[in-house]
């Protein structure tokens, strides 16, 4: 797919509002409206996995969902590259609005994984495909700040979600949250419906398309890209899995403000770092954001009172909206621009890999034990460490020898 293709030209895409396009805006509404329904039933499902007596499979609550999303991203990047991107997209918010309605109909452990199995399938096509077209929509030169934006976006329905979510469900009961979850990714789908191909030059789908070449799952170009992601965000699979457990320690009993406090101190940072990596380089800006995960995790594994525990989650929602917009900016950088959709499903393989670890490795760890808590956020902080070491290693060789005169 050549991207000469794209039907809205880079240059003429930026005459609307903040120096983007309506379809951009139209965009950020799509990621708002997704990522609020499928966060807003994340808080109440360790609770409700332990009503069907299904305590021990706690960290495949995130495990079978980014799982699923794993095996989808080569499936996704493919098809984007082929069919466009809002087929892609469409199809992922449908799977997520008929598992929504499935949650309240679940009844035992193995359906509830199935769904949730399900539900990662969704999230491996919709974000892939909204990525896609932001590269195709938003010039090169703003690309760093328009991820910002729409991870802003992404990051606002991700607070509001575990939050309303936490209400619902201690209020009215795990059925109605679900229900709400379902009724608000209906509404995602309304803007997409709305949004144009954003290339030219498709194919109609055929079966064909599911068989992958090897040359096709791994854009090889943006592995190092890739480990980052996974290396660093372990950090976010542990939170995701552990959140519940560590905030009744403290007597937190609506986890989701944890979640909504990483996201507000996410936003106030994701424009500013977005365009600073425009500026200054994406390496140098991502050193930064992996010195604050660092922090973070560091006093996750210290946290004695309320006050450090949401501390840590302040400092872990800078270094998220640092890291993941640049992160995604620099994988389209440097990946084959005939294959973006490629390399932004790599790049998102490699955070499913860092998920998986994240939610499984720290939940065995931990053990269910509360003294045992530190150990798993130990693991995270080595994986953050290594991130930190290849990143340096990629901003050194960025930088030109100097040259000695005599």
């Amino acid at each position: 797919m050549d991207q000469h293709n794209t039907i809205l030209n880079q240059e003429e895409s930026t005459d609307l509002f903040w120096g983007f396009s309506r379809d951009f805006w139209v965009l950020c509404v799509v990621v708002f409206s997704f990522f609020f329904s499928f966060n807003l039933v994340i808080p109440q499902l360790p609770g409700f996995l332990k009503s069907l007596d299904g305590e021990q499979y706690l960290g495949w609550i995130i495990g079978a969902f980014a799982f699923a999303a794993l095996l989808s991203r080569p499936f996704s990047g493919k098809l984007i590259d082929h069919i466009g991107r809002r087929p892609v997209m469409l199809v992922g918010i449908l799977v997520s609005i008929v598992v929504s309605f499935g949650y309240p109909m679940v009844h035992g452990v193995t359906s509830f994984l199935a769904l949730r199995f399900l539900h990662g399938f969704s999230a491996g096509f919709t974000p892939t495909a909204t990525t896609a077209m932001i590269s195709d929509i938003v010039p090169v030169k703003k690309r760093g700040e328009a991820m910002g934006i729409v991870g802003m976006a992404g990051n606002i329905g991700m607070s509001l979600g575990p939050a309303l979510g936490s209400e619902v469900g201690v209020k009215y009961g795990n059925q109605t949250m679900f229900l709400v979850a379902g009724v608000i990714a209906i509404l995602s789908i309304v803007p997409a419906l709305k949004m144009k191909e954003s290339i030219r030059g498709t194919t109609k789908f055929h079966l064909g398309m599911l068989k992958l070449k090897l040359v096709e799952i791994i854009e090889t170009r943006v592995i190092l890209q890739g480990t980052i992601m996974t290396l660093g965000v372990v950090t976010f699979g542990a939170l995701l899995t552990l959140v519940p457990d560590y905030a009744k320690q403290f007597g937190i009993e609506r986890n989701g403000y944890f979640f909504t406090v990483v996201t507000v101190t996410s936003l106030t940072v994701r424009v500013l770092s977005g365009k600073l990596s425009d500026k200054f380089g994406r390496e140098i800006v991502l050193v930064v954001g992996i010195a604050f995960l660092i922090t973070a995790n560091i006093l996750l594994i210290s946290a004695q009172s309320v006050v450090t525990f949401f501390v840590a989650g302040a400092i872990f929602g800078i270094s998220t909206g640092i890291n993941s917009p640049t992160l995604f900016a620099w994988t389209i950088d440097r990946g084959n621009q005939k294959a973006i959709g490629r390399g932004i499903s790599t790049l998102f393989i490699f955070l499913e890999i860092g998920i998986i670890t994240g939610s499984v490795i720290p939940a065995k760890l931990y053990n269910n034990v509360p003294g045992q808590m530190p150990r798993a956020f130990i693991f995270s902080l080595a994986c953050a460490i290594l991130a930190f070491i290849l990143t340096f290693w990629a901003y050194l060789k960025t930088r030109k020898p100097r040259v000695e005169s005599f």
